[in-house]
């Protein structure tokens, strides 16, 4: 998805676009996925049926990271109150369990007490198919996606 329809339609879940090739590839490589990945990363917070493949999102801030790839490429900085806490959780695996929690600004910031930069880099990519999976992660099972203004997107 371009930055254009990202503008125009916001961050939608994969299974919204079912004719996509990248949804499509996704459930012919491991047909569920992104129900256990919903099983696994949120009911244990939401405690609500799965509806849809979610928007995933990272709190980490990669742009303060030295080392980062990541630092160079345009984002979106999508204000906390643009998700929905109710559809929402945050997520990472650390010390061989997945924690899973709600969605707030207590849950991020003692999250991010948490995630040093190094703490981050041991275990960014250390799945490269779910670069990802371990670091924290928020994601958001809002109806519809998340809608994105243009003055979030850094570039």
């Amino acid at each position: 998805m371009d930055l254009a329809s990202i503008l125009e339609q916001g961050l939608a879940p994969l299974s919204g676009r079912p004719d996509s090739a990248r949804w499509k590839e996704i459930e012919a490589w491991r047909p569920g996925f992104y129900r256990q990945i919903y099983q696994d990363f949120a009911a244990p917070v939401l405690h609500v049926p799965y509806t849809n493949s979610g928007v995933f999102l990272t709190p980490i801030d990669f742009r303060s990271m030295s080392r980062a790839k990541l630092r160079e490429t345009p984002r979106f900085a999508i204000p906390l109150d643009a998700v929905d806490p109710a559809t929402s959780a945050l997520t990472y695996y650390l010390t061989g369990r997945r924690v899973v929690r709600p969605l707030t600004p207590d849950a991020l910031a003692e999250t991010a007490a948490i995630w040093s930069d190094d703490l981050v880099w041991a275990w960014f990519g250390k799945d490269p198919s779910m670069m990802f999976f371990y670091v924290p992660q928020v994601t958001a099972y809002q109806e519809g996606g998340i809608r994105v203004r243009p003055e979030w997107l850094e570039s």
